[in-house]
């Protein structure tokens, strides 16, 4: 029986999901825990679960808008992180929770294989930052994917009966939205990025993407919805955004077993050995897990604390630039923006450049002005000229 471990390191949630693509096979079992890496005074580190009052030196969170970023992530107690080198040691936490993993259970009769997912409008820099902080800690054996092409799996094992279909992923954050295209199971370009703030409606983002590359809405198989961050906790919501996109386009539209979690339910049936480019296999028939499964350690408050703690020390240091007076440098770009429904709290955005993404650049140029002045003088030699010679004759 081939087993796949899929794992996904989300901004507020991270999901492990164990399963098997063998008629017959039990549940798959999934796994939910904050995205807080708690870090012991031994130097244990734990994601989510409970604080560690006693032994707890210190806790981090943040570092999934951060990989690739030379500045970083700060923990609780000032110390400063390597992103990746954080995202690494998640994916690790993530995959001791899923132990004991069945020794004969991969496709080749070893371990099973591990696939684990990265943001969708990340770019090569970023994914090749990540990878390498992977092998550094001899993760070698975990494979990456983008969340748009594990959910598009999800759709060709679970719901489509043909292979090698186009299938748009809408995929909505804190932030914003990301749009992606997968045709036989490969992104079919980049990410279109939409910020939150002035975007346009969920079909216009669609429309966009589908025309930058000559096709429309009907050469869709299916839109799958799926979320991240504190919207995502708001299924309603998701599926009103599914409702809208079904309604203006006439597209068949999903979401997903739950909006956090459809990505790594993806991503362990690419682990099971699933190639939906080539021929149908039987489905794994994953549960709805996020309708069961939820978090409930407390971890959301610690997040937030570590985002206030961030605004502050970026406040106090523009403060001592104005008191210096040298001119004030701008606050560092934490990880999400947006306001959470049920707080007056203001979280940044996952990145800066994500704003580019699904914007045009209109470039004017103007044309260099004639010298009138110039030419008048030329015609006037011109003509004097002439009248002398006339005279002459």
């Amino acid at each position: 029986m081939a087993v796949g471990v899929g794992l996904r390191i989300g901004s507020v949630v991270s999901t492990a999901v164990l399963a098997s693509n063998d008629p017959g096979s039990p549940d798959p079992v999934v796994i939910a825990r904050d995205t807080v890496l708690h870090i012991d005074s031994d130097g244990t580190t734990v994601l989510g679960g409970a604080p560690h009052p006693a032994g707890e030196a210190r806790y981090l969170s943040g570092f999934l808008g951060r990989v690739g970023d030379p500045a970083g992530v700060t923990a609780s107690d000032g110390r400063i992180y390597r992103a990746e080198d954080s995202m690494a040691t998640a994916i690790a936490c993530l995959l001791h929770e899923c132990q004991p993993l069945p020794p004969d259970g991969g496709p080749d009769g070893g371990l099973p294989a591990v696939t684990a997912t990265y943001p969708s409008r990340w770019d090569q820099s970023t994914v090749a930052a990540l990878r390498a902080a992977l092998d550094y800690a001899d993760l070698r054996h975990i494979a990456l994917v983008s969340d748009a092409e594990a959910a598009a799996t999800w759709y060709a094992s679970e719901i489509s009966e043909t292979p090698g279909q186009l299938v748009g992923i809408f995929h909505v954050d804190d932030g914003g939205s990301t749009v992606n295209l997968v045709r036989s199971g490969v992104s079919a370009g980049k990410a279109f990025r939409f910020a939150a703030k002035s975007a346009p409606s969920p079909a216009a983002q669609l429309a966009t993407a589908l025309g930058a590359f000559g096709w429309l809405s009907h050469n869709l198989d299916a839109v799958v919805v799926m979320g991240d961050g504190f919207v995502a906790r708001d299924r309603s919501h998701v599926q009103s955004i599914a409702d809208s996109l079904a309604a203006k386009l006439g597209v068949r539209t999903l979401v997903g077993p739950g909006p956090e979690q459809t990505a790594a339910l993806g991503a362990a049936i690419l682990a099971a050995g699933f190639t939906p480019a080539r021929v149908v296999k039987a489905r794994i028939g994953l549960p709805p897990s996020y309708d069961v499964t939820d978090v409930l350690t407390g971890g959301i408050p610690r997040i937030r604390e570590l985002e206030a703690a961030e605004r502050a020390r970026a406040e106090a240091a523009a403060e001592r630039d104005r008191a210096a007076g040298a001119p004030g440098s701008p606050a560092p770009v934490p990880a999400t923006t947006a306001s959470d429904p049920r707080s007056d709290d203001t979280r940044s955005d996952d990145s800066s450049a994500d704003e580019a993404f699904g914007t045009t650049v209109t470039t004017v140029t103007t044309r260099p002005s004639r010298n009138y002045s110039a030419i008048g003088a030329v015609v006037a030699v011109i003509l004097l000229l002439a009248f002398a010679a006339v005279a002459l004759l």
